[in-house]
């Protein structure tokens, strides 16, 4: 039996550690802190993106992004994210 746990543990880092390795730099990327054009205060804000959303987000092939903190919050906290149109193609 012990084989077939040794076995199983041997696919799953099998899978693990390439998409870990793919994963990680887009993680990284994420988890920077930003200087963007806030259209809804018409002047600059800071934002971080969620990188554990980024990454699941990469891993099924959508490139999609939130935001996990700004500057403008929690005084325009139900903005429409437009924002991140600028984000998108540095992550």
């Amino acid at each position: 039996m012990w084989v077939v746990y040794c076995f199983v543990s041997y696919l799953a880092l099998a899978m693990l550690i390439p998409v870990g390795w793919a994963l990680v730099p887009i993680w990284r990327r994420a988890r920077a802190a930003r200087h963007v054009y806030c259209p809804a205060a018409s002047h600059t804000a800071v934002v971080s993106l969620d990188p554990w959303y980024a990454a699941r987000m990469h891993a099924l092939g959508n490139r999609e992004l939130r935001v996990k903190d700004c500057s403008q919050w929690p005084q325009r906290c139900n903005c429409g994210q437009a924002c991140l149109v600028q984000i998108g193609t540095a992550v």
